[in-house]
């Protein structure tokens, strides 16, 4: 499937509402929300997964799964495939009720507006090219996740979200707009990076 789609589609937050209903019967997987959402490629689950990142301070362990997922994502993008795979260790993952809750109470909402505010517009270079330009953003912010710096959830979260929507509504503005934040996330790590360094350099020089 490309990243264009000429017939009508459920909106994203319909799709996204019946998926988290049927998390009141039984636990939700990551793999039955790849499966309910495959056919429209890795806009909606970029965009998804990135929902209960944007808090700041998440349960232990939450961004080490959310950034080996993107940078699974990633690969495939880069290689060309238009439908995500994941391996079973990443499909059994069951979304925590604190996570089903933030995607009800912000997600929700923050799709509803997405929706009002995005449409295709202005993707002018090729599908494969647009894939893979995305794909490399999204491999960087995953490593971002797994980086041991405190409240790095939030910027590359928001980063994928906007890329997911961009590809899912082949909208340039949000897909430059999640370059944007993107590359402020890698700075923002360069400059925190750069200034550690300093400092450890005049710890050891005020070392006798």
């Amino acid at each position: 499937m490309g990243l264009a789609n000429n017939k009508v589609e459920t909106p994203l937050s319909v799709v996204l509402e019946a998926i988290l209903d049927s998390a009141g019967t039984h636990p939700l997987r990551l793999g039955e929300l790849v499966d309910r959402t495959a056919e429209r490629g890795f806009g909606v689950l970029l965009f998804v997964l990135g929902l209960p990142m944007l808090i700041p301070i998440l349960p232990p362990g939450s961004s080490t799964i959310v950034g080996p997922i993107y940078a699974a994502f990633a690969v495939q993008m880069l290689s060309g495939s238009r439908h995500p795979w994941l391996p079973q260790r990443f499909r059994n993952w069951v979304l925590s009720r604190q996570s089903i809750s933030i995607l009800r109470r912000r997600g929700i909402p923050l799709i509803h507006a997405a929706e009002r505010l995005s449409r295709p517009r202005g993707l002018w270079l090729r599908e494969g090219a647009v894939l893979r330009l995305a794909g490399a953003m999204v491999f960087l912010m995953g490593l971002l996740l797994l980086s041991p710096l405190p409240f790095l959830n939030t910027a590359p979260a928001f980063s994928v979200m906007l890329i997911g929507m961009g590809l899912l509504n082949r909208d340039a503005v949000f897909m430059a707009a999640g370059m944007l934040v993107g590359g402020a996330s890698l700075a923002m790590i360069g400059l925190s990076a750069g200034m550690i360094l300093v400092l450890i350099q005049r710890v050891r020089s005020a070392i006798p």
